[in-house]
């Protein structure tokens, strides 16, 4: 039975990264090619499916959603269910890498600009000498090759889809082919290849412990700004909402 936090709606695993870990290789163990969504709910997550009510159910279907912000951390606390450990979604992402190398999982990585998930997977093999990685594709493909995409995925069958297109576009993505794609699990990602392939700097280490990446994340990229506003927004409504499990679109 999982065990989980619900915030405006969305229930979010309290797990730790190990955790995460073990529960995403039972899902790949049972999956049989049944497509599983893991997601990484965080702040502006949330407060976008207030609003958003086909995101609303992605996020509330999914067989893992991994605590990935402050905001996330706080809503916990303000329930009394204080959260085990946050999990930036680079950090899920390696785990996950780290047990598909020692278990011999199979990997594809649709998502990033022209060469970002190129020059991220000749990293990766770096960091993962054994790792799998037997594909990999851009993720802004104009609509007639996203056919192509999806065959190739299917013909190649890895057990995991990792989908760094940017939240929700990568979570619809996802849910929308389902039912057609050949993986065992299919998480989003984010700005993960980014990050892997150098085009943005992680955070150092004591600002990562601080729990103010966002801070740095601001930093490097102020047009970021605007999504930040969310913030506030959401701080202001789980504190004075009454009962911070009901999302809008609950009955």
């Amino acid at each position: 039975m999982r065990n989980t936090v619900r915030i405006l709606g969305i229930d979010i695993d309290n797990i730790d990264i190990n955790e995460a870990g073990d529960i995403t290789k039972d899902l790949i163990e049972k999956s049989n090619k049944t497509c599983k969504i893991v997601v990484a709910p965080n702040t502006e997550f949330i407060m976008l499916a207030q609003k958003d009510k086909e995101f609303y159910n992605i996020l509330k279907n999914a067989e893992l959603a991994t605590p990935d912000s402050v905001g996330v951390m706080i809503g916990g606390k303000l329930q009394k269910k204080q959260f085990k450990e946050r999990i930036p979604g680079q950090a899920y992402f390696r785990k996950v890498l780290e047990i598909g190398e020692r278990e011999g999982w199979t990997f594809y990585m649709l998502g990033g600009e022209d060469n970002i998930p190129k020059l991220a997977v000749e990293k990766l093999k770096k960091d993962y000498p054994n790792i799998k990685i037997i594909g990999y594709h851009e993720g802004f493909f104009k609509q007639h090759s996203e056919e192509d995409v999806i065959k190739e995925i299917n013909e190649l069958k890895p057990n995991v889809l990792f989908v760094a297109m940017g939240a929700p576009l990568q979570e619809k993505w996802i849910s929308k082919h389902k039912n057609e794609l050949q993986v065992d699990i299919a998480a989003g990602q984010g700005g993960t290849f980014d990050y892997e392939a150098g085009k943005i700097k992680r955070a150092p280490k004591i600002i990562q412990k601080l729990c103010i990446e966002w801070l740095w994340r601001l930093i490097l990229q102020p047009t970021r700004i605007t999504r930040m506003m969310v913030l506030p927004i959401y701080l202001v409504k789980i504190i004075f909402t009454k009962d911070i499990t009901k999302g809008k679109f609950d009955k």
